[in-house]
């Protein structure tokens, strides 16, 4: 077992993530989005439903938006907690288990077609 037959670099290389990566605003504020928006309309619709004005009982629209955007950074933070302990977890089984994860050949396209014959 030498260190050029389980090197292991190119494994761990695929769980970091890009130095200069930025998250676009879709992914950055879904969360916080989506729930803001559904706990807002949430009362909206109530109004809409018992036929009265939709600005009757703004108090409620407002807090319940405040408090789904409160739910979505919740969830947020949730989800990238939960993939920051994925990754760990597989960084540590990589490293445990060098042998599981043998250096990619490399190939040409040159060996991934197959032969062809012209037919005329």
């Amino acid at each position: 077992m030498t260190n050029s037959e389980h090197d292991i670099s190119w494994a761990l290389k695929l769980l970091e993530r890009e130095p200069d990566l930025e998250e676009n605003i879709v992914t950055k504020y879904f969360h916080v989005g989506l729930c803001t928006l559904t706990g807002a309309s949430a009362p909206a619709l109530a109004n809409y439903l018992y036929k009265r004005p939709l600005s009757a009982g703004i108090q409620n629209i407002i807090i319940f938006g405040i408090v789904g955007g409160l739910v979505g950074a919740y969830l947020k933070a949730r989800e990238v907690d939960i993939l920051a302990t994925r990754d760990a977890k597989m960084r540590h089984y990589i490293t445990l288990h060098p042998e599981d994860f043998p250096p990619p050949e490399r190939k040409k396209y040159a060996d991934l077609f197959l032969p062809w014959d012209p037919v005329r």
